[in-house]
């Protein structure tokens, strides 16, 4: 299954000086808070310390993250663009579930491609319950976005199915997968190999369908 549109990567423009700079000043921020949260405890990290760890001023922290919770969850959980929306809906030989999960993998890895940077945040919001918390609440609110992302796939491949139907389906899809691929995620941070998140996937979703299925006799 393409997940993603073949020319993708042909639309994207090039990284000019300016937008790297504050690529790294970003990623630098970053990596000092979470860091620091796993060697102090994320209650005793203050911005300050944050930004003498980056070599950046508080004004300069503040220009890129209104918060620490922020410099360390981000400003939401990341989303589709079109074309990975477009592979989606179009995608065959996959279940509804399974077509979603893929997405948000590549969805996630693109947002944060550097593995032990998320390695790393797993660990903090594992020892911090308020972090964790924190991330939760913003999934359950991205889920309604996810939730209408499933809907145009289910009213291109079922038209017929009712508005009522349609948004419990997406729903449960979401959630279904959701649920899986945080598994398979923790199962990737964990192990040492360089598979992609992605195609993980398809090597779990076996079970899914095995778990969500009567035994037979």
């Amino acid at each position: 299954m393409a997940v993603r549109a073949p020319d993708a990567a042909s639309d994207t423009k090039p990284e000019g000086l300016r937008e790297r700079k504050r690529r790294e000043t970003r990623d630098a921020t970053r990596r000092a808070a979470i860091a620091l949260g796993l060697e102090h405890g994320y209650d005793a990290v203050t911005v300050d310390m944050i930004c003498d760890a980056a070599g950046i001023s508080p004004r300069t922290f503040y220009n890129y993250f209104p918060s620490r919770e922020t410099a360390v969850l981000g400003e939401g959980k990341p989303m589709p663009d079109e074309a990975q929306v477009a592979a989606f809906v179009a995608a065959t030989g996959v279940s509804d579930v399974e077509a979603f999960a893929v997405m948000m993998a590549e969805v996630w890895t693109d947002a944060e491609p550097d593995r032990e940077l998320f390695r790393q945040r797993r660990r903090l919001l594992d020892a911090t319950p308020e972090l964790a918390a924190l991330n939760m609440m913003r999934i359950t609110e991205a889920r309604a976005q996810y939730a209408e992302i499933v809907r145009q796939r289910l009213d291109a491949t079922r038209p017929g199915l009712s508005d009522a139907d349609a948004e419990i389906e997406a729903a449960m899809a979401v959630s279904i997968a959701m649920g899986a691929l945080q598994v398979v995620a923790r199962g990737w941070l964990a192990g040492d190999g360089e598979a992609p998140l992605a195609s993980l996937i398809h090597d779990y979703f076996p079970r899914v369908r095995r778990l969500t299925q009567a035994p037979t006799a």
